[in-house]
């Protein structure tokens, strides 16, 4: 194996990948092209990422162009999928779709180790069985994780070395490892050099495996029993229990994918040959054949949550698992109805059918055809123009932290005919939807000022005191005024003739005040407790309409000596 593998192609392309790394990360610090653009950036950072890395796992001397036939193909699929996860992000002033960029990174990753395989198993010129699929798949798993614990390491001692330095006041090293373009560079070639290194080592690896499925064969009784056992009480204590838990189908569809995977890394060959002795075998047998009965019972608790509050991300993502634990559950029962002591003839072909069908809705969730969030909003809403939801117990705060660019877009359609019918939910989706960049000097306080409702009327605020108050506003790099409505009431409190002032703040989260007054000379603020029992987030009308007044407490403080006693009673 070791004259087989191209070093020095290996070591250049980690060079070059930590070099185009590096340049998209510094216009990523530096707001510069593509980072200006997330479809681009998207893209460019898939392909920078997914050609190396599976060139890397797949190269050798005798495939170069088989491998750059298939892998460069593949590479380029994810890089379009990259772009339009990327345009999800827009506009992106407003949106921050973390969700979708986060299941494009794990689904991503899913799809490539799946489709590696197939293309090892294709350019090997060897005939496609899923034993020998199984193998790859566990060499380029192990070897993956091998690479990023050799790379963690060696980061490691490098700030390890770094800070012994800086011990002895030579500050040269800690400073450089501070620097992206000497950092990715560097872990680049170590992931290089570490690829080289445990594909020289294959049997080594191998052994990894095989010590991994052994353990596994000594835990599928034992999770059989356990699922056995789970189907022989469930009538006498019936699913009622189960649905209380509220997480009832994401339970079985656990224990069904954990029996499926355990089943699959101990029966790998198309032989009659057991793994277990006879009584073992068949109980294994039947706990495979009952398997189905898990996908019937996680699709009846998944249709009643859909029909109760309709679909969203998660139960979309609920029904796909449950469509690909489903498909294997019922061609495994299949094969043992047809085939019975030989069917894990079926099992391979089910499996290698199956990868294709996995591989293929990892990609699929990441463009339009499988869009969830676009799903979920159009699922979401036809619950609330059918009457099943009042626009007061719509979610409007799931759609913007949820559903990124579709939320926002169908919330935008939403608000031209909410305003009529209610102007306090415009209010909640435009807070939610606020521009977080960084405002200039000559246009910051203008704009704050149109977040201010003034009573009776502006002039009675002293100028300086607004300036006092956007002053604090803006004090904290990492808040912003900006998706706030803001209060100014001029009231007597203390009867004294002379009237306070009070900011009063409302955001989609909560409603505060502060009273302002000024002692020595200088602006100050005193908190004020608020009860707010409907939770309220648009007192707007009631500040228009003059509906202000001082309330008295009921109950009188109680002064001994110099302590003083308040009833906190609402």
């Amino acid at each position: 194996m070791d004259n087989k593998l191209l070093k020095p192609l290996i070591i250049s392309i980690s060079l070059i990948q930590g070099i185009v790394l590096t340049l998209l990360y510094q216009s990523v610090e530096q707001n510069f092209w593509p980072a200006t653009n997330p479809v681009w950036l998207t893209s460019l950072a898939t392909l920078a990422i997914s050609l190396p890395l599976l060139t890397f796992l797949c190269i050798t001397q005798s495939n170069i162009k088989e491998t750059v036939k298939y892998i460069v193909p593949f590479s380029m699929v994810l890089s379009f999928l990259g772009a339009y996860v990327g345009y999800q992000q827009e506009p992106k002033e407003y949106i921050n779709n973390s969700t979708a960029m986060a299941v494009f990174c794990f689904t991503a990753l899913i799809a490539s180790f799946k489709a590696l395989m197939y293309i090892q198993q294709y350019i090997s010129n060897k005939k496609v069985s899923y034993s020998s699929l199984f193998k790859l798949s566990w060499r380029n798993f192990i070897i993956f994780g091998e690479c990023w614990l050799f790379v963690g390491i060696f980061w490691g001692i490098l700030n390890l070395g770094a800070g012994l330095f800086a011990v002895l006041e030579i500050e040269f090293f800690k400073e450089l490892l501070k620097k992206d373009w000497f950092v990715i560079p560097v872990l680049n070639l170590a992931f290089g050099f570490a690829v080289i290194v445990f594909r020289n080592i294959i049997h080594t690896v191998d052994n990894i495996s095989t010590i991994l499925q052994t353990l596994i064969k000594f835990l599928l009784p034992a999770l059989t029993i356990v699922s056995l056992g789970f189907l022989i009480t469930l009538p006498f204590t019936g699913l009622g229990a189960l649905w209380k838990t509220g997480s009832g189908s994401l339970l079985v569809m656990w224990l069904q994918a954990l029996t499926l995977f355990f089943v699959n890394a101990v029966y790998q060959d198309e032989s009659h040959q057991r793994p277990y002795n006879l009584i073992l075998h068949r109980l294994v047998f039947i706990g495979v054949a009952l398997l189905p009965i898990y996908s019937l019972i996680s699709i009846y608790g998944l249709w009643l949550r859909i029909e109760q509050y309709g679909l969203t991300v998660d139960r979309c993502w609920a029904i796909l698992v449950w469509v690909l634990l489903a498909c294997f559950s019922f061609g495994y029962l299949a094969g043992i109805l047809k085939k019975r002591d030989a069917w894990l003839e079926t099992l391979s072909s089910v499996n290698i059918a199956m990868g294709i069908a996995v591989l293929a809705a990892m990609l699929l969730v990441n463009s339009p055809i499988l869009n969830f969030q676009y799903i979920s909003a159009q699922s979401q809403l036809s619950r609330l123009e059918e009457g099943k939801i009042s626009y007061d117990d719509f979610d409007y705060a799931y759609f913007g932290r949820s559903l990124g660019r579709q939320g926002y877009l169908q919330l935008q359609t939403l608000k031209e005919h909410l305003k009529d019918v209610s102007p306090e939910k415009v209010a909640i989706i435009e807070r939610m939807y606020v521009n977080h960049q960084v405002e200039t000097d000559e246009n910051s306080f203008s704009e704050f000022e149109t977040l201010l409702t003034f009573w009776p009327r502006k002039e009675v605020f002293p100028e300086d005191l607004l300036n006092v108050i956007y002053e604090e506003e803006t004090e904290r790099r990492w808040s912003t005024y900006r998706g706030n409505t803001y209060y100014l009431v001029a009231q007597d409190l203390n009867d004294d003739g002379i009237p306070e002032y009070i900011v009063i703040t409302e955001n989609n989260y909560q409603t505060s005040a502060d009273m302002w007054f000024k002692n020595n000379g200088k602006w100050e603020s005193k908190y004020m407790t608020t009860h707010n029992p409907d939770e309220n987030r648009y007192i707007k009308g009631y500040i228009q309409n003059s509906e202000i007044k001082t309330v008295k407490p009921k109950w009188n403080n109680l002064r001994v000596g110099n302590i003083e006693f308040k009833a906190q009673v609402n």
